[in-house]
């Protein structure tokens, strides 16, 4: 099989080239030649000698490729009638209608870009002859539109998606964070017996500060460690509270004589408030 000749494609007619070309172009002279032959002074078109015989027959004059920088000709004008396009498909680009080479017949290359869109008369509306059609057998398709529930209503609180917010804020107060007791260091307390908490003072909008705490730690004694860390005196007359700074229980004091792990949760908010 591999010593006959391929069935699939035509050899180029120029005798000292012989390719098989699968995609060949007619010459005028009725010859098949590849792309790289098709132009009638590479393959001594006959055609050209006709001409030089005949002084008073006009030089024979081929379109060349819309592309400035190439000398080629177009496929097009491979045509015997350019005009007459029955029962066949022009050589042009489909996007920009203009005729190439072999080389530059694919819109890439020759950077095509196609005629902007007639914006003048109004587009069709898409399946309108099908809607047309079912209005008139089965009269109209347009149901009332059922009440729909307000977007701005109260939507139910997803625990898991909150427990999973939680836990992405707290991984990046993990970075951030300062320990409330400067005895403590991330190297002597575990990471899952720390408890993070965004702390600020209350009615300072930029106090807020990141610190953590054992979770075993007494909330009274955090609270006199934040009330240093803040700079705020703690006295009789003038006493300090921790308070959850959100959520339903904001505002709420924590007891002083409970561990604060018991009444906090990691990455929970909370206030230093008189």
């Amino acid at each position: 099989m591999s010593e006959e000749i391929p069935s699939i494609g035509t050899q180029c007619s120029l005798p000292s080239c012989n390719l098989n070309d699968f995609l060949p172009i007619r010459c005028r002279c009725q010859n098949l030649y590849c792309a790289d032959h098709i132009a009638p002074d590479v393959h001594d078109c006959s055609l050209l000698e006709q001409t030089a015989q005949s002084p008073a027959t006009p030089a024979l004059k081929l379109q060349r490729c819309a592309v400035q920088s190439c000398n080629k000709p177009s496929l097009e004008s491979f045509i015997a009638n350019p005009s007459d396009t029955s029962n066949r498909s022009p050589a042009v680009c489909s996007g920009c209608q203009q005729a190439f080479c072999a080389q530059h017949r694919e819109p890439l290359a020759h950077s095509c870009a196609p005629p902007p869109l007639d914006t003048s008369s109004p587009v069709p509306e898409k399946n309108a002859a099908a809607k047309a059609l079912l209005v008139k057998h089965f009269g109209t398709t347009t149901a009332p539109t059922a009440a729909r529930p307000s977007s701005t209503s109260a939507t139910k609180p997803n625990p898991k998606k909150e427990a999973q917010q939680r836990q992405v804020a707290v991984m990046k107060m993990r970075h951030k964070a300062q320990p409330g007791d400067p005895k403590d260091t991330p190297a002597s307390v575990p990471v899952d017996q720390r408890l993070h908490l965004r702390v600020s003072q209350a009615a300072v909008s930029t106090s807020e500060r990141i610190f953590w705490f054992r979770k075993t730690i007494v909330t009274g004694r955090a609270l006199d460690m934040l009330a240093t860390h803040f700079k705020m005196t703690v006295s009789d007359t003038q006493p300090v509270k921790l308070v959850y700074a959100d959520g339903e229980t904001a505002g709420t004091a924590l007891r002083t004589d409970q561990p604060l792990g018991d009444q906090a949760q990691d990455g929970s908010s909370l206030a230093l408030a008189r």
